[in-house]
């Protein structure tokens, strides 16, 4: 990484397929340890008449990775709380975990999962 300090990444998670999921996900960057520290929010099941949402805490670690076409891969885990459609009420704890191969410009794939839920993505920085 380099010697930059502390800054802020927006980043979009979007499935090209039909009832997929999306997230948004914002993530602090330390660049000189590469450490990622953020929260997600997003969708799980889109498509579906009411759609599950979820938001969850997001740490883990990003590396330069010397190459032209991915200069970035990143990883986060944490815990998702996720709301039951209605016209159920409450909600539910489950595994969160994201990761992403980037351009300089945060263009570029991953995936994200909530519970057994997987979701191959376009990933777009946000402005």
């Amino acid at each position: 990484m380099s010697n930059e300090s502390l800054y802020l990444v927006k980043l979009q998670f979007k499935s090209s397929v039909v009832g997929g999921g999306s997230m948004e996900i914002q993530l602090a960057v330390d660049p000189v340890t590469g450490s990622l520290n953020g929260r997600a929010n997003g969708s799980i099941q889109e498509g579906t008449q009411h759609s599950p949402h979820f938001t969850s805490s997001a740490s883990g670690h990003m590396h330069a990775t010397g190459f032209n076409g991915v200069t970035k891969v990143g990883a986060v885990t944490g815990q998702a709380v996720v709301s039951f459609p209605p016209p159920a009420i409450g909600s539910y704890q489950s595994p969160f975990t994201a990761s992403f191969g980037v351009d300089n410009e945060y263009n570029g794939k991953g995936s994200f999962s909530v519970g057994d839920n997987t979701y191959q993505c376009e990933v777009s920085l946000i402005d």
